[in-house]
This record gives C-alpha cells, structure tokens and sequence, in this order.
C-alpha cells in the first residue's frame, strides 16, 4: 500500500478536513498526503550520504535532520528532500511526484556502498502541524517535543521534527496514525494539505518536481539561506560547481514568492510557466504554488537584477511579491575578483 492509497484509507474513516483554518483554533493539522519517506541503513550509510546531498551529515547527526538536495554532476538539483536521523539510520522525506526517481537515482549510486535503501512510503505517514499552540498542543499528546529548529525526537513508531517557521512534522506508522486521527482533538483541526504546501511556500523553502529536475543548482533556490548546503564539507555530487559558484564566481537567479488573487476558475500556474514583467519581457519561472482560500502563493526563480520589478504570469496576471523569511547575501551576486 502506497502513501495515497493509506491516506484514502485513513481519512475515509474520519470526517472530512476543514474547509479553511478556524480563527476559534490556535492549531491547525495537516496530512502530508503528498510527501512520502524512504530509509537509508546499512554501515555505510553516513558516508554514503555525504557523498551525494549537499548537506553536511556530521551535521544532521548532531542536530536530527536538515533540507538537503540531491544533484548530478553539473550542480543541478534533480530532487530536495529532508534527512532525518532514525534508528540508527536515516530517513529521507521528499515529495511523492519525486519520490521514486529519487530512490532510483540514489539507488545507482549505492551499488558499491554498504548502505541500501527500503521504501516506508506504504508504511509510514506524516502531519504537518502548525499554530500559535502548536507546541502546547503537542505537549499534550507526545512525551517529548524538539525546541530548535531541524531537532529531532524520536518514539519507537514514530518523530517529530521541527520545521522553519515556528512548525512541526510528525511522522507515524499507518497503524499509529490512525489510532492518532481517532482522536477528536486531531479531527478538530485538521486541514487539507494544501495549507502546509502554502507554508512551505510563503517560508521560501523550495521543493523540486519532475518538471524543474535537473534545472537549478541550490543557490538559485535559495538553499544556502535555509542551512541546505555545505561549501565546506568537501566532495560530493556537483560539489565542483556549486562552491565554484559560491567562491568565485556571480549568482544571477534566486527565488522570490508572490501571490494573486483567484476567482472560481483559476488553476495553479504550471511548473515552469514564464512570469515577465510590465514590459512583456521573460524574467523567471514559476517553481511551484498552491490556492488556499482565495490566494495563489507561488515561488518563482527570477533573474536578480530583476527582483524590483513589478511581475506577471504570462497571462497577464498581476503578482503581489510577498518579502522572504531571511536575508540572502548580496556578496553571492557580485562578481569576485
């Protein structure tokens, strides 16, 4: 059983999630039904992993989990994912459009490696919780709860995580999940899942899909803003490149996010659709969005120089730039001497 088919299964067993978030609620749940997880073991595991993600693993060993990207020879980015320590292992999340090309592609690099990898996707399930009580709502169903951020607290069946943005993730066998959504505190605030996307989203962390792989490296995601990336670290995967970049040479993309307004009728903007600006001109890509409510809230990779300018989807629909999270260096778009 896949991650979809045990989210059908779960969630056909309870009543439907809330339509929006209620203002009377101060913690909102939602069910990561579009994120999966797989397993990296074996003696080897570590080093194995070092050698790939452009995280530091000597790193995620100390604090539990970190946002990593996984790159081909070149630097760019063929998928994102968190690694999490479990178990003497780890366990490594992305989304699930991803999530078999990214076992694959590890996968051909393993062969050598005393590590091997085990699909969870049809055994394990996640929650995104977020909200001013989240922590004391948490406090109150679990015997410990991580305080910093990417901290990692592990049960027997079960992690949490904490997130950017004042948030967490709970990942849980299908049996404990579903003991866990009985509960009529979790029914209560459960939400769709497109409300963790859009906090993924406004918190300017980026996600690679099928049709954006192999199409950025980490600094044009911002990675080196969210700990995601080691110029340190030594070699793995694109390392060449991207510390190239980072060192000596001028970063001219970054990612922004913005949002419009939706009627009835309005989709998402594809991966990959142009946004341009007030002179019909193509200054970046859209990476990845969401509609919640009446917004659409979209990352978009555009070109530096051009981040001041008001921008449009190529259909001419005006975009409401929202400001990022945390800072980026200038310095990574000056050229070095």
């Amino acid at each position: 059983m896949k991650s979809s088919e045990n989210w059908q299964v779960l969630l056909a067993a309870i009543p439907a999630p809330n339509t929006k978030p209620s203002l009377d609620l101060k913690v909102h749940i939602c069910p990561l039904d579009y994120q999966a997880i797989f397993a990296i073991n074996g003696g080897d595991c570590e080093k194995f992993l070092q050698g790939q993600l452009t995280c530091d693993m000597r790193e995620v060993s100390i604090k539990g989990s970190s946002l990593a990207a996984h790159c081909n020879p070149k630097g760019s980015m063929l998928s994102t994912m968190r690694v999490i320590t479990f178990n003497n292992g780890y366990l490594l999340k992305t989304n699930t459009e991803n999530f078999e090309q990214s076992i694959l592609l590890l996968n051909k690099y393993m062969m050598f490696s005393k590590a091997q990898s085990t699909d969870l996707s049809g055994e394990w399930v996640g929650f995104g919780i977020y909200g001013e009580q989240a922590y004391a709502f948490l406090d109150t169903e679990f015997t410990g709860i991580p305080h910093t951020e990417n901290q990692v607290v592990e049960f027997e069946n079960s992690l949490i995580i904490k997130i950017p943005g004042q948030r967490y993730e709970v990942w849980m066998s299908f049996a404990e999940a579903k003991l866990w959504l009985a509960k009529t505190q979790v029914q209560q605030a459960l939400l769709s899942s497109q409300y963790w996307h859009k906090q993924d989203i406004v918190n300017a962390i980026a996600d690679i899909y099928p049709a954006s792989s192999g199409e950025y490296i980490p600094q044009m995601c911002n990675f080196q803003a969210i700990g995601a990336v080691s110029f340190q670290k030594g070699c793995y995967t694109g390392q060449e490149i991207i510390t190239r970049l980072h060192f000596r040479g001028k970063l001219n993309k970054q990612l922004v996010i913005a949002k419009f307004k939706t009627t009835s009728s309005s989709t998402p903007p594809a991966i990959g659709q142009s946004v341009i600006n007030d002179q019909q001109k193509k200054i970046g890509k859209v990476l990845q969005s969401c509609i919640t409510d009446d917004d659409c809230y979209l990352q978009i990779i555009v070109n530096h120089k051009d981040v001041e300018q008001q921008m449009f989807l190529d259909n001419n629909i005006e975009l409401q730039a929202i400001p990022l999270p945390y800072t980026l260096d200038e310095a990574l778009f000056i050229r070095k001497s």
